[in-house]
């Protein structure tokens, strides 16, 4: 009622919280092909996520240094996407997958 004995926010949570919120409301205003290609790259990011952890609680029980090697792949591939192809939708996409693993990473490593 009152809010105790409730965790606060640390502040790079809350910009992280920030900067997907921002994005996702940013892509609601775009054009349906352009949320169409967003929402297929995350598909393909998830599916790729499953394929290698089987799931969130496979993805949980390895090393920490093994999840960041991870987020930096993705970080590798929505950077390619943006530079190499010029593909603004899908780096967008892998973007937005990678900040929901890094919230994960967050939450289970703490």
């Amino acid at each position: 009622m009152f809010g105790f004995g409730t965790k606060k926010e640390s502040p790079e949570r809350r910009a992280a919280r920030e900067e997907f919120e921002s994005t996702c409301r940013q892509l609601k205003g775009a054009n349906e092909i352009v949320q169409m290609a967003v929402g297929h790259a995350i598909n393909m990011a998830n599916s790729m996520f499953i394929k290698t952890f089987g799931s969130v609680d496979g993805f949980r029980r390895i090393p920490d240094a093994q999840k960041f090697d991870y987020l930096r792949k993705l970080t590798d591939t929505e950077n390619s996407l943006r530079e190499e192809k010029n593909d603004m939708a899908s780096s967008l996409g892998f973007g937005l997958f990678k900040m929901w693993v890094g919230m994960i990473t967050a939450i289970l490593s703490t």
